[in-house]
């Protein structure tokens, strides 16, 4: 039979219990008034009531990017009285009709954005009418900071903007984004200032590029163009034009294609203007006969794996050497030196030069130039890549290989950003310094290829891009471009481009431009590309950036 624990002993041990935990409280609260926790409140730090962004400004000092403020203009629909007579108060100030005013009112419910941009004048203007009518209650104009910029379309893809929340969305206002609006200092200052970014562009040079490049759209209808101007002696970037483009200040009515920097990431086959790269990275392996002249008869043909590979040029050049070969532009001979040199050195020479890499020039997004590598190629592949094709590069790359065929055979390192400065105390906190990469050519194997492009430029396929009084040297190139649905060159677009360097003897320009697709005939980089670089170079006479000799 089951028996019951005592009553008596269960309730001793209730108490018991009771006492303990009373006298643990007693002991903690003692403690706790004997030794108060030190060190442990936190009060909020007092920083900067508002950032404001840094200015983007070109290498002359020009504004690119700026703050400046805005006035919106806002309905309490709540308090309106007289709908219809408050939006005829307000139609003249904000470019709207009185109708318009009470459609975008009917969008809201009780506070209604009805212009969110006029400038401080208009502004001033409208609160008088306001104030005039006794409306003040019943529309508000609410000062905000916002952002312009003045160049409108003029190299927008590189310098991009920003959001409605004043955050960087693409180009320099993104990749600067952690120096154009830092966080709030802490301190009791009232603003926190971004600092100014000083870029390479030159806004003088970037109007002429983007000049001609609308002239290509308007006589060729490309699908895209693009362009730029290099300081051969630095390589800053002075111009990178893209066409088609957008305007910043609009930027929500623009296309993902309008917004991308054709001259940085678009890629393509580079057709025979590679052939410059090509030459140069024979020459320099030293195995090919170029002293021995080729003799073009309209067609190269060679063994491939056994098989027969015939090669075809624009006409029969006769007898070329070196310096033939880029002014007639003859797919033969550079076909033919490119067999007899070795695979590895050849591809070497072009891996110097960046056509394997990406080059980092602050913004965004950088395009890898590819080239396989030789276990990947078939036994036309050599010759093919010699001419400029089974290859994708892009504008930028073939810009700074070409600083590699100035004198002294340097590869300079592209450069985007000019300065960095503190707006707060004027303080400079970076600025660019030439970046010499490697030393890619004997000075001697330069020599040979630019007197080949002054002799392009003045018998040679580049003559409409002579200017007078300048030494102009060149190299055209129109490109087939593989059809990635038929696998075939036959039927793909071609993309017309030319590379100059200005004065060729010694070089203080690079100018590059390329059109991909453009429709008519005679869609040839000399008939397209060379005249828009004639065009660049005179301007650049006219700006007092290049003078003419007077042989």
């Amino acid at each position: 039979m089951a028996t019951s624990p005592n009553r008596s002993h269960v309730g001793l041990l209730q108490i018991l219990i009771t006492l303990l935990f009373i006298t643990v409280l007693i002991k903690v609260a003692i403690l706790m008034l004997a030794s108060p926790l030190r060190g442990r409140t936190y009060t909020d730090p007092a920083v900067a009531q508002r950032v404001e962004r840094g200015t983007i400004l070109d290498r002359n000092g020009r504004i690119l990017a700026i703050q400046t403020p805005h006035w919106g203009v806002y309905f309490h629909l709540n308090a309106i009285e007289d709908l219809p007579f408050v939006s005829d108060v307000v139609a003249p100030f904000v470019q709207m009709s009185s109708q318009q005013i009470i459609e975008r009112a009917s969008l809201y419910t009780t506070y209604a954005l009805i212009k969110d941009r006029i400038d401080e004048q208009t502004a001033a203007e409208l609160g008088q009418a306001l104030a005039k009518n006794r409306l003040q209650n019943q529309v508000s104009i609410e000062k905000r900071e916002g952002r312009s910029w003045p160049a409108h379309f003029h190299g927008s893809q590189v310098i991009g903007f920003t959001n409605s929340s004043g955050e960087g969305i693409e180009g320099i206002e993104l990749s600067q984004e952690q120096y154009l609006n830092p966080w709030p200092q802490v301190g009791d200052q009232l603003v926190t200032y971004g600092d100014e970014i000083t870029l390479t562009l030159d806004l003088d040079i970037q109007y002429a590029v983007d000049v001609q490049l609308q002239a290509i759209a308007d006589a060729w209808e490309p699908q895209w163009s693009a362009a730029i101007v290099l300081d051969a002696t630095t390589g800053d970037i002075l111009a990178l034009g893209s066409w088609p483009w957008y305007d910043a200040n609009r930027y929500a009515a623009s296309s993902a294609d309008q917004r991308r920097s054709n001259a940085v990431n678009a890629l393509s086959e580079p057709g025979s203007v590679f052939k410059l790269f090509s030459l140069a990275s024979i020459l320099k392996a030293g195995q090919a006969h170029t002293d021995e002249p080729f003799f073009c008869d309209g067609s190269y043909t060679f063994n491939a794996g056994g098989r027969a590979v015939t090669i075809t040029c624009s006409s029969a050049h006769g007898k070329v050497d070196p310096q033939t070969m880029i002014s007639k532009s003859c797919n033969g001979a550079i076909a033919h030196w490119a067999l007899e040199t070795d695979t590895d050195a050849f591809y070497k020479g072009l891996v110097d030069l960046g056509f394997t890499s990406a080059w980092d020039i602050d913004l965004p997004s950088k395009a890898r130039s590819m080239i396989s590598e030789p276990s990947l190629w078939s036994a036309r592949s050599k010759p093919t890549i010699a001419f400029g094709q089974e290859l994708l590069t892009t504008a930028l790359h073939i810009a700074v290989a070409a600083t590699a065929l100035g004198p002294q055979g340097v590869l300079l390192a592209p450069h985007l950003i000019y300065s960095r400065r503190s707006t707060a105390d004027g303080t400079l906190l970076y600025r660019r310094t030439p970046t010499p990469v490697a030393q890619v050519f004997d000075p001697a194997i330069t020599q040979t290829i630019r007197e080949g492009m002054a002799q392009a430029a003045t018998e040679g396929t580049g003559t409409r891009a002579q200017v007078d009084g300048v030494k102009v040297g060149i190299k055209t190139g129109t490109a087939q471009t593989l059809n990635v649905e038929s696998g075939t060159y036959t039927d793909g677009a071609l993309y017309a481009s030319a590379l100059a360097m200005v004065p060729i003897d010694e070089p203080r320009y690079i100018i590059y431009v390329g059109s991909h697709d453009p429709k008519g005939s005679d869609i040839w980089g000399a008939n397209i590309a060379a005249p828009a670089i004639g065009a660049i170079i005179r301007s650049l006479v006219s700006q007092g950036k290049l003078v003419p000799s007077r042989e």
